[in-house]
């Protein structure tokens, strides 16, 4: 079950996470965003976390995580009601991706429930035919991120949701005899 966290009561488990996840690659576990963003959790059915990740949403922050990479300065998002960022997430060691994918499903509901257009992201090479697979799109030029010591190209990807309208059933003609 992924559930939203509060920040400051879940400090040391989303540091305790990245921390895994991340190692000495990255350059600092906590940022000035995580004040901003919704954090939200994975959890099994006896309450253990799996994992966690936040989401940046353009109607709260003036600019997202990834627009203060150096390579992207430049990069704009195309206009929308709502956008969001999806970052950090980190799960446990050895689940073959599925915690990440039940994350993301999770992400999903809220970005559905909150009519949000579109999901943004970045991922390593590693992982970027899975999140094709699912319908993202790369929306700029590979970079190599301020963020983390190793100098792996990242790809910053996004999804954008299309609403399909119902459209109501004609009304039928009834004949009575």
């Amino acid at each position: 079950m992924v559930k939203e966290i509060d920040f400051q009561s879940n400090r040391e488990l989303i540091e305790s996470f990245r921390r895994a996840s991340y190692g000495a690659s990255i350059t600092h576990v906590l940022d000035e965003f995580d004040e901003k963003a919704h954090h939200f959790a994975l959890f099994d059915k006896k309450g253990k976390a799996l994992g966690v990740t936040r989401v940046l949403r353009s109607d709260e922050v003036d600019r997202f995580e990834m627009m203060h990479e150096s390579q992207l300065k430049d990069l704009v998002l195309p206009p929308a009601k709502l956008s969001l960022e999806l970052s950090r997430a980190c799960t446990i060691k050895g689940s073959g991706g599925m915690h990440l994918l039940k994350l993301c499903m999770g992400i999903n509901e809220y970005a559905v429930k909150n009519e949000a257009e579109y999901l943004i992201t970045k991922t390593g090479k590693h992982l970027l035919p899975l999140y094709q697979h699912f319908g993202f799109t790369m929306f700029g030029p590979p970079f190599v991120s301020d963020f983390f010591e190793d100098k792996r190209p990242i790809y910053p990807i996004m999804y954008r949701w299309t609403v399909v309208k119902k459209e109501e059933p004609e009304e039928e003609e009834v004949l009575v005899w």
